[in-house]
């Protein structure tokens, strides 16, 4: 069992830390690296590629925050049926695919999308304004599940004090709640701040030969073999994502702090708000929220049941046409590959990367820190250091392995590790003085146990695996297609019939897994991909 546990421990470390250290070695080696710092900071695209990362990033984090505050306040105050459904179906977008999230825009706000004819208002998605609001549609949610959450459980007493003492709901608000609040806030924005500057899929999209963030132009250089350029930025890039990791870290543990320091829900049943205008209000809200964030998803399920040019007609001829000679030739490979490589590289990765959570949870509790540091590297810069490193020794399946259980495994072991940490230490005593082995112990204490969170762990790593565009494109390198780079390249060669038919089902079957995830019983962590 020992030995098992060092080959763990071992594995993860080869996985996580050898293609991070090795990047900086190979780095650190080139022998005219200075020269290649001295071109890189003369550059004045670089300036402009950073301004544009974390500009955009700011603007869509704050944009994001201000669009779920409403839903955040509206879920922490009142109670009614079907809240936990409502509240759920906001979430959805975050959990999606970028690519996908990126085709649902298109088609619906794009030159011939139905938002676009609806109001004559033409597109903007190809544009700043168009990657900004790709963001905010994907981020929107984290403020109402994150703010939200805190805001349920603030002590109602306390704002009714503040009332007895003369303060209005304004002033209550200020001197009471939005203190208490503040950490959640700075940390959902924190959160939709990283996610944005990290983005790839949508700027990739979107912002064509204008916009270009630190990610999409790492990988720009890399298609073109100007790899140390390339890896001098991919450092650069590991550097801003560790600063930007260890302030979300600190605002997390603070926001943590506020909401375990109250349980009780302070919600009130909807019927007893008697202000027929907040009423209004809400309605209107969450009708904005449906036609401008659940439009692209409404929609781009109804486009996938009408071919091109035939507008009202319903058949399923986009489906047809899915499995067809055309789209086998654009995909370069059949469609029944692209399921077996999709639900193979995810299913193995998301089994592997419980396994060794389930071994460091239970056996190196204390190196804890040390197993969340995929959460602090971007994608981008992970998978060049593989490419640096490990290329050569591995064959390119196993490091696309790698590149998916790096994904996945922070989350998984955030859930596994919390499932862990529940069970009573004594149980495992009493067994073993009873003369019970390791492997009984665990068969018949810690797997029934953690039945609930290993489950949800395993539909969370999945789901992380079966979303990746960056790791799959870059590590390999257009050869081994998933279900995202399938509609990538649907949309780059404008099969978009094809590609919302793809689309749908793949919004299927994250629906399915966000709804085994959420009724699972397993603790999630707020941390994570894209």
């Amino acid at each position: 069992m020992k030995d098992l546990r060092i080959f763990a421990l071992v594995l993860l470390v080869v996985i996580v830390y050898v293609p991070i250290v090795g990047l900086v070695v190979k780095l650190a080696a080139l022998p005219n690296l200075f020269e290649l710092i001295k071109e890189l900071l003369e550059d004045p695209s670089l300036y402009r590629v950073i301004r544009f990362t974390y500009s955009q990033a700011a603007i869509s984090a704050a944009i994001s925050l201000v669009v779920g505050l409403p839903a955040a306040y509206f879920f922490s105050h009142y109670n009614f049926k079907g809240k936990e459904l409502l509240r759920n179906f906001t979430m959805i977008s975050f959990i999606l695919p970028s690519i996908l999230v990126v085709l649902a825009m298109i088609v619906y706000y794009g030159q011939q999308g139905l938002f676009s004819r609806t109001f004559g208002i033409g597109t903007f998605i190809y544009s700043y304004a168009g990657i900004v609001f790709a963001h905010v549609f994907y981020n929107f949610s984290l403020s109402i599940r994150i703010v939200g959450g805190t805001w349920e459980k603030l002590n109602e007493r306390l704002v009714e004090s503040a009332y007895t003492l003369g303060d209005s709901k304004f002033k209550a608000f200020f001197r009471i709640e939005l203190p208490l609040l503040w950490p959640s806030i700075a940390y959902s924005w924190l959160l939709a701040f990283l996610y944005s500057s990290l983005s790839f899929a949508i700027v990739l999209v979107f912002g064509g030969v204008s916009y270009n963030t630190l990610e999409v132009f790492i990988y720009t250089l890399t298609r073109r073999l100007n790899m140390e350029k390339a890896h001098l930025l991919a450092f650069l890039q590991l550097l801003f994502s560790f600063f930007f990791i260890l302030i979300v870290n600190r605002f997390s543990s603070r926001s943590e702090q506020t909401s375990k320091a109250f349980t009780t829900s302070r919600a009130v049943p909807l019927v007893y708000e008697r202000k027929k205008a907040v009423k209004i209000l809400l309605v209107l809200y969450f009708a904005v929220l449906l036609v401008l964030f659940g439009g692209p998803l409404l929609n781009l399920f109804w486009r996938s049941f009408v071919p091109r040019g035939e507008a009202g007609f319903v058949t399923l001829e986009n489906y047809r046409s899915l499995f067809g000679s055309r789209v086998e030739r654009v995909l370069g490979t059949p469609l029944w590959q692209v399921f077996i490589n999709s639900f193979l590289l995810s299913g193995t990765s998301s089994l592997v990367s419980v396994w060794l959570a389930y071994i460091l949870a239970r056996h190196y509790p204390k190196l804890r820190p040390w197993f969340l540091v995929p959460l602090g590297v971007s994608m981008m810069s992970y998978g060049f250091g593989v490419l640096v490193t490990l290329k050569s020794w591995m064959p390119p399946a196993i490091l696309m392995l790698f590149t998916q259980v790096f994904i996945a495994f922070p989350v998984v072991y955030s859930i596994v590790s919390l499932g862990v940490e529940e069970i009573n230490p004594e149980y495992r005593e009493v067994a073993a003085t009873l003369g019970s082995t390791e492997s009984e112990i665990t068969r018949r204490i810690y797997l029934p146990l953690l039945r609930p969170a290993l489950q949800s762990a395993f539909a969370y790593g999945m789901a992380l695996s079966l979303g990746d565009l960056t790791g799959v494109m870059l590590v390999g390198e257009g050869r081994f297609v998933t279900f995202t780079v399938a509609l990538y390249r649907l949309i780059g060669h404008y099969s978009f019939p094809e590609g919302t038919a793809l689309g749908t089902l793949v919004s299927i079957l994250f629906i399915i897994l966000f709804v085994f995830i959420e009724s699972g019983g397993g603790k999630k962590s707020n941390a994570q991909d894209r």
